[in-house]
């Protein structure tokens, strides 16, 4: 199996940059969002720098944990602005009945 490790991390950071732009997600949850894409970062360089396969498979697996965690924060972000761009049409729409 063919990891491209480098390609994952750089399209993590851009689903990320992405998501904060669009959202103002709470101070801590952005901040704890922030440090798991730096951790990320870290893990990916100590991929790269090991030459131990049973340490790698490993870092690899930890990657992968990261990856996911973050991922499923994006999402959180993601469905809590869906959740609030639908909340002011209702309002709207009672408002107008």
């Amino acid at each position: 199996m063919h990891l491209n490790l480098k390609k994952e991390l750089v399209a993590a950071r851009q689903s990320f940059t992405a998501s904060i732009r669009q959202t103002t997600p709470a101070k801590e949850f952005g901040a704890t969002l922030l440090m798991a894409m730096v951790g990320l970062h870290v893990t990916e360089a100590r991929i790269r720098k090991t030459q131990n396969f049973e340490e790698r498979g490993e870092k690899i697996h930890e990657f992968n944990r990261q990856r996911n965690t973050i991922e499923k924060g994006i999402q959180a972000l993601r469905k809590s602005r869906w959740e609030r761009s639908k909340a002011p049409g209702k309002g709207r729409k009672r408002a107008m009945s």
